[in-house]
């Protein structure tokens, strides 16, 4: 695999300053703060599995350095050679035997910020009202497909959008404020009712405890806004604290371990590693614990964690969510079709289609998580609305039940119509998209880069030749041949989906053509039809590999390099030994060096 450039891009300044309710630019200065950051001094021996700091000063302003390494702030130490992993090994862990997995290499840790996902997952988990905010935030810049990458910068828009989410969540704890702070002021004070706020609620706000000097700064915007009532001051520091990197940010100082150029992660911020990699959200009240008590040193611990989580129903979600990334649903917002072509298309069809493929992932990471399911389930989850488009009966309203699909037709997630949608051109289907798509999601084949003089012609729809024969002209060209002939065999395969999805045996008067073949993977050779791709592409090892490439870049937010030659290696025995278990790779995903230990001063 081969890693893709991340660019650091500076914050500029917002079109407003400050919220109306933070006044003196407050709420803007906590937003670009990051840039201010500095990491802790602390270091570790290399035996100490708690991950306590054992020397240096905590910060005022925790959080992380900007630069990728993410260690103390200055000039970043000199390089020194890497130690063997002090950690006891564990299922999914590296096999220090191998010569990749010899020395600790965590390869390069990034700074993320909340993704629009993430930020309601985490509005939702600390107020229990699910407001869905993020949905005016401008979308995330996407890398391989994924919208979670480190390094990225908060535009003016994303600055304004901050400031509403924040007083929108302000105003919502203060409704709630007597479940959440069950402290009367009126009788106990604010100095102790607010005391009892930094180390219950805003607490879980920065998903770490309060620093002492954290306390006070927010204590005086506290007087500052207090106004009439002690709600409004608490709806000023709820604010601030929401404009803060410690919250927008996974902030990460790490801790240092002597003689090295990496560190570990201390224990609250191993709580949110886990936390955002299994539920995309924050921490619960049993990782806080855990946290509290030093039991996320060692990779025993970590897994037992990961483990307990990944029964929760919010993992599902999360594997839902990878998987509408994974199969490229961002596609679906740009769908336009031709209704003289297609008269049964509308615009609703597409949520219907995202909802049923989330369905049926989430089934069957609940019933049978592996690759060869995913890809040949032969059932799907429909509506009324979508059981009728599909021609499936006995299904009506607005709930989605499990049907079960002819699996000579349909199988998998690969034909599902999102998938179909979402390839396919305004006019006609795209056997260039559909084959481009499995090359890159499941095959991970990169297609050689066409000529730079060459001349591409759109093809022009037809009504009286099938797809094939549409297509199979720029095949002559041996410039286009050169790509094509990897890409049109698979996307032939779905010629039986028209351009919106439906199922059809004919086109244009004449019997459709779906034989194909594969080149250049471990399972070459022909087939005929979506259903026997799929199976094929089950049974392949390199597909699990690829798979496992995907994951690896949506955990950890960032393509494999050099560094990460362990990572790999250890995910791809985990998921070939499983045979493609889903659950068995994300724990090994919390097993690796790359989520075990974190980079410390060293830019990659």
């Amino acid at each position: 695999m081969i890693g893709f450039p991340f660019k650091r891009a500076a914050m500029r300044p917002p079109a407003r300053a400050a919220s109306h309710s933070l006044a003196g630019g407050y709420a803007f200065s906590a937003v670009v703060a990051i840039g201010s950051l500095l990491g802790c001094t602390g270091t570790i021996a290399p035996g100490d599995e708690g991950g306590s700091p054992s020397t240096g000063s905590s910060p005022s302003a925790p959080g992380a350095n900007p630069a990728p390494g993410g260690g103390a702030g200055g000039p970043a130490p000199a390089p020194a050679p890497n130690v063997p992993d002090p950690s006891p090994a564990s299922p999914g862990s590296p096999d220090r035997m191998s010569e990749a997995c010899k020395v600790v290499s965590p390869g390069p840790s990034f700074l993320r910020r909340l993704t629009r996902a993430e930020y309601d997952n985490t509005v939702r988990d600390l107020t229990g009202e699910d407001k869905r905010l993020a949905a005016d935030f401008p979308p995330e810049e996407l890398h391989h497909g994924f919208d979670n990458a480190g390094l990225r910068s908060v535009s003016d828009r994303l600055a304004e959008k901050y400031l509403e989410a924040a007083e929108t969540v302000g105003k919502a704890v203060v409704k709630q404020l007597p479940t959440l702070l069950p402290c009367d002021a009126a009788q106990k004070g604010d100095d102790a009712c607010l005391g009892a706020f930094f180390d219950g609620f805003a607490r879980r706000i920065w998903r770490r405890p309060l620093e002492a000097d954290e306390k006070t700064r927010l204590r005086e915007r506290f007087k500052a806004h207090r106004g009439g009532s002690f709600a409004e001051g608490i709806d000023a520091v709820v604010q601030i604290m929401l404009l803060s990197p410690s919250f927008l940010y996974r902030t990460e100082r790490g801790v240092d371990i002597a003689g090295t150029t990496h560190g570990k992660p201390q224990p609250y911020e191993m709580a949110s590693r886990l936390s955002y990699l299994i539920w995309g959200s924050m921490p619960d009240a049993d990782l806080f614990a855990a946290a509290d008590s030093g039991k996320l040193g060692t990779r025993a611990e970590v897994r037992a964690q990961a483990e307990r989580m990944l029964a929760d129903p919010r993992a599902a979600d999360m594997v839902a969510h990878f998987g509408s990334q994974w199969l490229s649903f961002e596609r679906l917002d740009d769908v336009v079709k031709d209704t003289a072509i297609y008269p049964e298309y509308k615009p609703e069809l597409i949520g219907l289609f995202a909802r049923e493929t989330r369905e049926l992932i989430k089934h069957i990471w609940k019933t049978d998580p592996t690759l060869g399911t995913f890809l040949t389930a032969p059932v799907t989850f429909v509506n009324g609305p979508l059981a009728a488009f599909y021609g499936i009966p006995g299904v009506n309203g607005d709930a989605y039940s499990k049907v079960d699909l002819d699996p000579q037709r349909r199988i998998g997630v690969t034909t599902q119509g999102s998938v179909m949608l979402g390839n396919a051109s305004a006019d006609q289907t795209s056997p260039i998209k559909r084959g481009l798509f499995i090359q890159d999601r499941f095959i991970c084949f990169e297609v050689p880069e066409p000529p730079a003089d060459l001349n591409v012609e759109p093809v022009v729809f037809n009504p009286n030749m099938t797809t094939r024969e549409r297509f199979s002209e720029h095949r002559k060209d041996p410039s286009c041949n050169a790509c094509h002939q990897y890409i049109d065999p698979v996307g032939f395969a779905f010629e039986n989906f028209d351009g919106i999805g439906k199922w059809r045996d004919k086109e244009a008067g004449k019997s459709i053509d779906v034989s194909g073949s594969l080149t250049g993977t471990d399972v070459d050779g022909a087939f005929t039809g979506a259903a026997e791709l799929a199976q094929k592409l089950a049974k392949s090892g390199q597909v699990r590999s690829c798979v496992a490439s995907h994951w690896f870049r949506y955990a950890y937010g960032r393509d494999a390099g050099k560094e990460d030659t362990c990572a790999v290696e250890t995910l791809g025995k985990v998921f070939e030994s499983s045979r493609g278990n889903f659950r068995e790779l994300v724990l090994a995903l919390t097993q690796t060096d790359a989520f075990m230990f974190r980079s410390q001063g060293v830019s990659p």
